[in-house]
């Protein structure tokens, strides 16, 4: 049916309108395609990750929280021992009888229990600054062996003595360093001359930690920023466990 010629121009003005206002306020509708972004694919298994994101730069990294007591069953999980690889990293150490030994962040006492007997009737000090950590590492997951001495440390501060120590550990605990700098100036002091420190991160780079959120995970870049300026050299770097980096550093 055609539209009588009276009532055309009533007509364009209800069809021009509309499409003016829109154009003239800049908000012309977009595609659909446009409007919403597509959904990201499901994640595979139960795997806890974060949208990838760039690494951070060495120099504004922020140090994670502390892990509470109040998880310390997780150091202690099944299967730990196929996914970390004890074995390897305390090779790494060169221990041997009569060293005196320090795990720095030692929790329950995963590794300082599996130290402990390598370097007997050396010591090996445990260092924690959890009281609460310290407690269940003497009667619940590390009880009775002779040669393991507890210290309760400081974020600044291990409290050890001068000198004295002939190897260290630090195991997933160097990226919550609340004050790095300090801590690395009171590490370096407690090593004995010609001592080595071993320390294990999980990889920022990659999927082979992605399990791990973000910010518990450093890249090779990051820890050597942090570790050179401190006074340290990098003796050997291992990357031969399943999804940590290993580094072995000693003072300058």
């Amino acid at each position: 049916m055609t539209t009588p010629p009276s009532n055309r121009p009533r007509a364009l003005q209800l069809l021009v309108a509309p499409a003016l206002v829109l154009l003239l306020l800049g908000c012309a509708p977009q595609p659909a395609a446009q409007q919403e972004a597509a959904p990201s694919a499901p994640m595979p298994g139960n795997a806890v990750r974060e949208a990838p994101s760039p690494a951070p730069a060495a120099s504004v990294r922020k140090p994670a929280n502390v892990m509470s007591h109040e998880g310390a069953a997780w150091l202690e999980r099944e299967g730990r021992e196929e996914a970390e690889r004890p074995d390897i990293v305390i090779a790494a150490m060169d221990l041997r009888p009569g060293l005196t030994v320090a795990e720095i962040g030692a929790g329950t006492g995963w590794y300082t229990r599996r130290i402990a007997p390598a370097v007997a009737p050396g010591k090996v000090y445990a260092v924690d600054i959890q009281p609460e950590m310290l407690e269940l590492l003497k009667t619940k997951y590390s009880p009775g062996i002779p040669n393991i001495v507890t210290v309760l440390g400081t974020d600044t501060d291990p409290r050890l003595p001068a000198g004295s120590v002939d190897r260290m550990l630090m195991v997933d605990v160097y990226h919550e360093f609340q004050k790095p700098r300090e801590m690395l100036a009171s590490l370096r002091k407690a090593l004995a001359p010609g001592g080595t420190i071993t320390v294990v991160e999980y990889r920022l780079e990659g999927e082979t930690a992605s399990h791990i959120y973000v910010d518990h995970r450093m890249s090779v870049e990051q820890v050597l920023a942090e570790w050179t300026p401190a006074g340290f050299e990098l003796v050997e770097r291992i990357e031969t466990l399943p999804s940590q980096h290993l580094f072995v550093f000693r003072a300058r």
